[in-house]
């Protein structure tokens, strides 16, 4: 083991079951998210997140350090670059969710990024201070409707189901668990019937095996976004030109989001 922390240094990095790019991705890591390291296997090194997901990615793709890269601020843009000061040249792209160090200057922002190299952006960086509320969750939520499904995705580039859930609520400091099935472990004792809930609960869904699949954010008068696909509004109503007949008879139970929230 060389060091303590991997922090990942590109805007998104996908995160393998085995240490090779034939392998499943499993997950994604965000630039300035650093990792507990696990394991080394040639160009790889597996890694513990902050939610405890395990996987291996590339080293080519972050920095070993001794201490967590100290990020403060986040980007809320959904895309940017950092340039170099000196050239103009581009040196690394930026995505939502992305946590950086820098400083306020010219308009923008002065950056270290985690390998210290240095930069400038205008994109908007800053600190989620609002106290979140169901209206502004469902607003970050629906900004991102039509970003396609990806199996592992977290990030704005692609989300699989429980990644969306994951990621909205991240962003407003809300850690949940990664995968649908943990998510519903997680909140187990909150359960409540579908006709309690409110705006922002959590809708989770059975496979073949009775076993919990899939999650969906609930919305008003049983509509609810979900990523299947791309990111959607559907509808419990079976009247609704929105109604998912599949994911209905699927229903597994929902959960009251109002402890976390409230």
């Amino acid at each position: 083991m060389k060091t303590n922390y991997f922090t990942i240094n590109v805007s998104v990095a996908n995160i393998y079951n085995e240490p090779d790019f034939t392998s499943q991705v499993v997950t994604q890591g965000f630039l300035g998210e650093s990792c507990n390291i696990l394991d080394e296997s040639d160009d790889w090194v597996k890694i513990q997140q902050w939610d405890n997901y395990k996987g291996w990615i590339n080293n080519k793709q972050g920095v070993y350090s001794e201490k967590k890269y100290d990020s403060k601020l986040t980007v809320f843009d959904m895309d940017g670059v950092v340039i170099q000061r000196n050239s103009n040249n581009i040196i690394r792209d930026l995505t939502f969710g992305n946590k950086l160090v820098g400083k306020a200057k010219n308009g923008g922002f002065d950056l270290v990024l985690p390998d210290g190299e240095k930069g400038w952006t205008d994109t908007i960086l800053g600190n989620m201070t609002e106290k979140p509320s169901r209206k502004s969750i469902l607003r970050l939520a629906r900004s991102f409707l039509g970003t396609p499904y990806l199996w592992g995705g977290k990030s704005p580039h692609g989300f699989d189901c429980s990644g969306f859930i994951q990621f909205i609520f991240y962003t407003f400091n809300i850690e949940l668990p990664r995968d649908s099935f943990q998510q519903a472990e997680f909140l187990d004792k909150y359960k409540i019937n579908r006709d309690e809930v409110q705006e922002c609960d959590l809708h989770f869904f059975n496979n073949n095996n009775n076993k919990v699949s899939h999650v969906a954010l609930a919305e008003d008068n049983g509509y609810y976004l979900h990523s299947q696909g791309w990111v959607k509004q559907e509808s419990f109503d079976k009247k609704s030109p929105n109604y998912n007949q599949d994911l209905d008879s699927k229903y597994t139970f929902s959960v009251s989001m109002k402890e976390i929230l409230d």
